[in-house]
């Protein structure tokens, strides 16, 4: 009698990796249909668009301005989804220039050469496809990104399309806490007016995975191969770039 039975697990349970499943009579998980939810909250740098090569670059020149000859991508990685207080605090410190100059110091130089940079930067392969996909679907949809708004809104000014496709924007200088914390995806839900248990987060950090975690979101990880190191066991699906979602909800549709 108990065939077909199944439940959700809590969103979050003390901070501890979720997946959107539930359990069939085998103890097997089932994951949530990637084409039954009603929301999609995206992160834009590296997952909308390649921004990390440029963001590197922007960096290391920064760094060689005081006489570090090498910005190691391990260091990059650790720091990817994260606030300017975050990062310029763990990128000075890292590089052993924190007596030389301020995090917040390091970080207006830091968007300062990034700027002349923003022209340069290409959207993520498959991303606008995916976007144009799933608004066809009537799928309601939010960038969340780490970014200070004003920082965005010179960004964005060279991809038109991903804010004709995705209006909706909430900003890192927006929120109390930054990612790893979810306040930021809470906050795209609330102005989606969706529950956040129907949303799902595309993130390309470790950082934006369990954030997404923590705001009882599924979430689906698009690693980047330049960044080593990063782990996202904790996230409900492993892609190897964003258009392949589109494939999974079309299965979806179609089961």
């Amino acid at each position: 009698w108990l065939k077909g039975f199944s439940f959700k697990l809590p969103a979050v349970l003390s901070g501890l990796a979720w997946t959107y499943a539930a359990f069939d009579m085998s103890g097997k998980s089932l994951v949530r249909d990637p084409s039954s939810f009603p929301a999609a909250v995206f992160d834009l740098d590296g997952t909308l668009i390649d921004y990390e090569m440029v963001s590197h670059a922007a960096f290391a020149e920064v760094l060689a301005g005081l006489g570090c000859p090498e910005y190691p991508w391990e260091i990059h990685a650790s720091i990817v989804g994260t606030t300017p207080p975050h990062w310029s605090k763990v990128i000075t410190e890292k590089m052993s220039v924190s007596e030389k100059i301020s995090a917040e110091e390091f970080a207006r130089r830091y968007f300062e050469v990034v700027a002349k940079k923003y022209e340069d930067i290409p959207p993520m392969a498959g991303a606008i496809e995916l976007l144009e996909a799933l608004k066809e679907r009537g799928v309601k949809m939010a960038i969340a990104t780490s970014t200070p708004r004003a920082s965005f809104t010179e960004k964005i000014r060279f991809h038109p399309r991903l804010t004709e496709l995705i209006p909706q924007v909430v900003c890192g200088d927006e929120v109390e806490k930054g990612k790893p914390a979810p306040d930021i995806f809470l906050e795209a839900a609330r102005r989606l007016a969706t529950d956040p248990g129907d949303c799902v987060v595309f993130e390309d950090s470790p950082h934006g995975v369990t954030a997404a975690v923590a705001a009882g979101m599924a979430s689906v990880a698009l690693p980047d191969p330049r960044l080593p190191g990063n782990d996202f066991s904790h996230a409900t699906w492993i892609l190897g770039g964003i258009g392949e979602w589109i494939a999974k909800i079309d299965q979806g549709t179609s089961a």
